[in-house]
């Protein structure tokens, strides 16, 4: 699959995760736009790197928070804006006892409001265009939580509410919207990872699958995906077959105790892929 004649933006993208995109991403004929955060000789040398094997590629320095910014610079420079893929992040690990609100909110600021700015600032280009493709870098953080990341963990789940929504409201303007939760070998992650490990779970093995969520060709919208070592999964919610109580009579705490393993039994369960049919499923059966 080529892109012809887009132009695709990606945060974070002078080392790890990101530049592996930006690669895989550039070898299909886009212009890649490498945004990084100060780290300007890095991120020019990404795009020189990429440019000398027969690319197209620019580089943007500055926050992806600056949103407004970025995105006009790159229409500017570009011409145009096809797609966005918000790699850009850090972490600041605390336990949540010892977390300071400047650690959340500087961690909150960078992955979940810089993805809600960037998706802001390049709608109308998207829709004067006739569609665009948004790709949110989330992680396993996200979706299970970890020890010392609440931060880290509320946005990157975050961003996954954020593309759903993204994909209700840009469905008539064709604007796909889609999270991937990654685990790739990078300098941030892998310094004590064996050899073999980092080998296997290359950045470069979850490339392709980005790549394909931001092309003009994917109809996928509101997806959740994990990618490791070439393998590719989607996720999905998953209800339980539930306890039904009735509301015409009385029901109190003990009854809910004494369902509780029906209101968690999984092996009769259904896949909501909407609020719609998440409620429909709980009132349909009173009506």
């Amino acid at each position: 699959m080529q892109f012809s004649e887009q132009v695709v933006l990606i945060t974070g993208a002078s080392r790890g995760l990101g530049l592996a995109f930006a690669r895989c991403i550039a070898q299909a004929g886009a212009t890649v736009v490498l945004n990084s955060r100060g780290n300007d000789k890095a991120g020019q040398s990404a795009a020189a790197q990429i440019v000398e094997q027969g690319g197209k590629a620019i580089h943007i320095s500055g926050p992806a928070e600056a949103a407004a910014d970025l995105v006009e610079s790159a229409v500017n420079q570009c011409g145009r804006l096809d797609a966005i893929v918000h790699n850009a992040g850090f972490v600041q690990d605390k336990t949540l006892r010892k977390m300071t609100n400047a650690q959340w909110d500087a961690v909150l600021t960078v992955h979940l409001k810089a993805a809600f700015e960037l998706s802001q600032a390049a709608w109308p280009h998207f829709e004067d265009q006739g569609g665009g493709r948004l790709v949110f870098i989330s992680s396993a953080s996200g979706l299970y939580g970890n020890f010392g990341q609440a931060n880290y963990a509320a946005a990157k789940a975050g961003l996954h509410g954020l593309s759903q929504s993204i994909a209700i409201e840009g469905e008539a303007a064709n604007i796909k919207c889609n999270c991937v939760a990654p685990f790739g070998a990078t300098q941030m992650n892998s310094q004590n990872f064996p050899q073999a490990l980092k080998m296997a779970i290359k950045a470069d093995y979850i490339a392709p699958l980005v790549g394909y969520l931001a092309h003009p060709e994917c109809a996928e919208s509101g997806g959740l995906f994990e990618a490791s070592a070439g393998v590719f999964r989607k996720v999905r919610w998953e209800s339980s077959q539930g306890l039904e109580l009735d509301p015409a009579k009385e029901f109190s705490i003990s009854d809910i105790a004494q369902g509780w393993d029906r209101l968690c039994d999984f092996s009769q369960s259904e896949h909501p892929t909407s609020m719609r049919d998440s409620l429909r499923g709980m009132y349909e059966r009173r009506l």
